[in-house]
């Protein structure tokens, strides 16, 4: 995160104290840096297990029980709606590096949900989807790299950044209405430098959010195109 972004949060908090995003009532200090009160955060229903991507049903058991052909499984702390959507929209477009905070609740809780441990992750490597270069560098960072550093904290994995490619400027996927659009929008995006260090690996593909899916179904096929094995695609929320 920038400086010049750090100073800009600085000078909004003097100038407009801080309220919580979601209901709008006063930040106390204490939950200042949360951006989010306490009690909106402990309102957010977080999930138990897996989903399959392409019909997004509850996996129990975290293993594929339908549509056998998917590429990968998914993972999402939460539905993308009410106080998660307003952290996921302020994280993304008002560069709120405080968010932080929250997502590393939603994350740790619903990975707990899980009974993920160490163990059984020691040979993923997480990959955050990369933003192009000139959307980042508008931006000043890129939201799935902050959350895929929550992760390999936690689990003490390997944050492999600069192996997936974003080699395309595609427009805003919320700007496109349909599955064709969207799909056809990021067809090439992605690309793989040092191909080999992928092959036969285990990924944990993190993103923010799950809509369409087809961001993250394009950055999955150039994922196993490389050789990659199994793939859970980790986001903080998800669309029903």
């Amino acid at each position: 995160m920038s400086n010049l972004i750090k100073l800009k949060e600085l000078a909004l908090d003097i100038l407009f104290p801080p309220i919580c995003l979601n209901c709008e009532n006063s930040l106390v200090k204490a939950e200042k840096n949360n951006g989010i009160c306490d009690l909106c955060l402990s309102k957010i229903i977080i999930h138990t297990t897996l989903f399959c991507p392409t019909c997004r049903a509850r996996l129990p058991e975290n293993k594929k029980t339908c549509h056998q052909n998917s590429a990968y499984l998914l993972g999402a702390a939460a539905d993308y709606d009410g106080a998660v959507k307003n952290i996921i929209r302020r994280l993304k477009y008002k560069s709120w590096s405080r968010l932080k905070n929250p997502i590393g609740y939603l994350l740790k809780i619903y990975l707990k949900n899980l009974k993920l441990d160490k163990a059984k992750l020691k040979n993923y490597l997480v990959i955050p989807i990369p933003l192009h270069k000139n959307r980042e560098r508008e931006r000043g960072f890129n939201q799935a790299e902050l959350i895929g550093k929550i992760i390999s904290e936690k689990y003490n994995l390997p944050l492999a950044k600069g192996i997936l490619i974003r080699n395309k400027e595609t427009k805003s996927q919320t700007e496109l209405k349909n599955w064709d659009e969207r799909k056809n929008n990021l067809t090439g995006a992605f690309k793989i430098e040092n191909a080999e260090y992928l092959k036969n690996k285990n990924i944990i593909l993190v993103d923010d959010v799950y809509t369409s899916g087809a961001t993250v179904n394009e950055a999955v096929k150039t994922l196993r195109t490389a050789g990659a094995k199994k793939i859970v695609a980790l986001v903080i929320a998800k669309t029903k």
